[in-house]
């Protein structure tokens, strides 16, 4: 059984975005049964939280250019989210590597509050913006005027 599963709900309407988010989930799917009790060693978990730690980096780096891309205005905050993000997945990471083994209850609540709240909440805002593009330019400035440059 699937700790969390993918929905059509978690869509964003663009393949490449989605196909991380799959990925993404997959991992977490690996991950939690090997920190449920007894079922996974050391080696395993770390093994999956490094994929997890690159592959967020990418998604983040490749969501991040395509929001700012499409014009979506509060890409800046997302951006702050990610980075957020990646430092729980980071420290989570270290805390294995260093012998420490998480909570899977803690984790699942992470998890929830995390991937699925996000995809669901933050990442929706953005959907508009992929849909129909207007990209801003990223450096504007009002001269005395009133005029942009």
């Amino acid at each position: 059984m699937k700790f969390i599963l993918w929905t059509p709900e978690m869509s964003v309407g663009s393949e490449v975005l989605d196909g991380h988010h799959r990925i993404i989930v997959d991992c977490l799917n690996l991950l939690h049964p090997l920190l449920d009790g007894d079922a996974g060693g050391e080696a395993e978990i770390q093994q999956v939280l490094s994929k997890l730690e690159e592959f967020i980096l990418v998604h983040f780096s490749e969501e991040e250019q395509a929001i700012r891309k499409a014009g979506y205005p509060d890409w800046r905050a997302h951006k702050e989210q990610h980075d957020k993000m990646y430092d729980v997945v980071y420290a989570l990471k270290s805390d294995v590597e260093h012998g420490k083994r998480p909570d899977a209850r803690h984790l699942f609540e992470m998890i929830n509050g995390w991937l699925v709240n996000h995809i669901l909440g933050e990442d929706k805002k953005y959907v508009p913006y992929l849909a129909n593009p207007t990209p801003n330019p990223t450096a504007t400035w009002t001269r005395s005027n009133g005029r942009e440059y």
